[in-house]
């Protein structure tokens, strides 16, 4: 699972292991503890990454093989590509500035994406998601 981050100054991803409906399950029982609500709605979102051939390639190919029609790779410039996945919004509020997005995807579409996310920070990254 990606968990995308957004606040008013920054954006993080992380890959979870976690399965999705528990993971959900688990921050809606933490917000009633400290008596908040947590709505959720679907919807989409966007990031930029550097163009990285080999990633972008396996991407497309992986997305293709698996008839994935909730992500789409789009060449913004020379050197950026835009990627757009759906999923959904987690916050406390209805029209929020920062908030959790969270998708599911297959596992090697999910790595992709986050290894470019990773280069894109430059963070390095071994082949099996781990950051060194």
């Amino acid at each position: 699972m990606l968990k995308f981050i957004y606040t008013e100054t920054a954006l993080h991803l992380e890959l979870l292991s976690a399965d999705l409906g528990d993971w959900v399950e688990q921050r809606r029982l933490f917000a009633g503890t400290i008596g908040q609500s947590l709505l959720m709605s679907s919807g989409s979102a966007t990031f930029l990454v550097p163009e990285q051939i080999l990633e972008v390639t396996a991407i497309d190919f992986y997305l293709h093989c698996e008839g994935i029609q909730d992500v789409s790779v789009e060449r913004c410039d020379l050197d950026y590509i835009e990627v757009a996945l759906n999923g959904y919004w987690l916050c406390h509020e209805l029209d929020p500035v920062n908030g959790i997005f969270i998708a599911r995807l297959p596992d090697r579409v999910e790595l992709y994406l986050w290894q470019l996310w990773c280069i894109a920070k430059n963070l390095e990254v071994a082949e099996d998601g781990v950051i060194w």
